[in-house]
């Protein structure tokens, strides 16, 4: 199993100019890469097109078409402001455009306003949760991060309604690109409207829009807690509102996806 840090270096040295490699089977979804490491890989080509050293605030991401085969990243300057930074970051296929991000990297600034209404569900630590696959086989890219339920309803459970709440961690060393650590763990679960289901069916994020609310975490072996909630799940599609946070409770990323469903 190539680690998360060992995946990301072999991606910037990839290549003759670096930012391309060929999409490694250990990190499928299927027929294309896992998601969550497409947008973590527009990020990288991001950072290292433009040197970035500014703390990332938001992304928007458009899962185009399979990122397949061999993999090249290209980023562009859309805007360089005083304190923030606007880059257009695409990861490309062998079939066209796979990932389209737009990224936003902006300094932390002080101001009179410090209010959060995310607040942590209280959930049993990670130790004492089951694993969330079961004994069901997961996806190739499920196995190399720990997943563990601690809340929500039940996966494949027919319920009314879409409700996830996981313990997640990387199960490899991520190294020091914290963000896109991040971004890798954040889309790890499968869309909420799953708990709704009772068998398998193909389910497919179309775009995800992400918020980053704090500059200052550190990745590692840490665990997350992930809540997914379908909030509109109709005419084969789902609308589902995700937050994360660290284990101390503090809110780390708010998100929104919009998912096809063809069950």
């Amino acid at each position: 199993m190539i680690s998360f840090a060992d995946l990301v270096r072999e991606f910037q040295t990839g290549g003759e100019n670096g930012l391309s490699f060929d999409a490694p089977e250990s990190w499928a979804q299927g027929r294309t890469l896992y998601g969550g490491l497409s947008a973590a890989l527009c990020h990288v080509t991001a950072r290292e097109t433009l040197e970035i050293d500014k703390p990332i605030k938001s992304a928007v991401v458009a899962f185009v078409g399979p990122s397949s085969g061999h993999l090249t990243g290209e980023a562009t300057l859309m805007r360089q402001g005083k304190s923030t930074i606007m880059m257009d970051a695409t990861l490309n296929g062998e079939k066209g455009i796979g990932t389209k991000t737009l990224l936003v990297y902006g300094d932390d600034r002080a101001s009179k306003l410090d209010q959060s209404d995310i607040i942590s569900p209280d959930v049993p630590p990670p130790e004492d949760c089951e694993p969330f696959w079961g004994d069901r086989k997961p996806a190739n890219f499920a196995r190399n991060f720990e997943i563990r339920r601690a809340g929500g309803l039940k996966p494949m459970g027919g319920n009314d309604r879409g409700d996830m709440l996981v313990w997640v961690r990387h199960a490899t060393e991520t190294g020091d690109d914290h963000t896109a650590a991040l971004l890798a763990l954040a889309d790890v679960i499968p869309p909420a409207c799953f708990t709704m289901m009772e068998e398998g069916a193909p389910i497919s994020t179309v775009t995800w829009s992400l918020e980053f609310l704090r500059s200052d975490i550190e990745v590692g072996n840490e665990w997350f807690l992930l809540s997914s909630v379908a909030e509109h799940t109709a005419n084969g599609y789902s609308s589902q509102a995700m937050y994360m946070w660290d284990r101390e409770g503090r809110p780390v990323i708010a998100s929104r996806q919009n998912v096809t469903v063809f069950y």
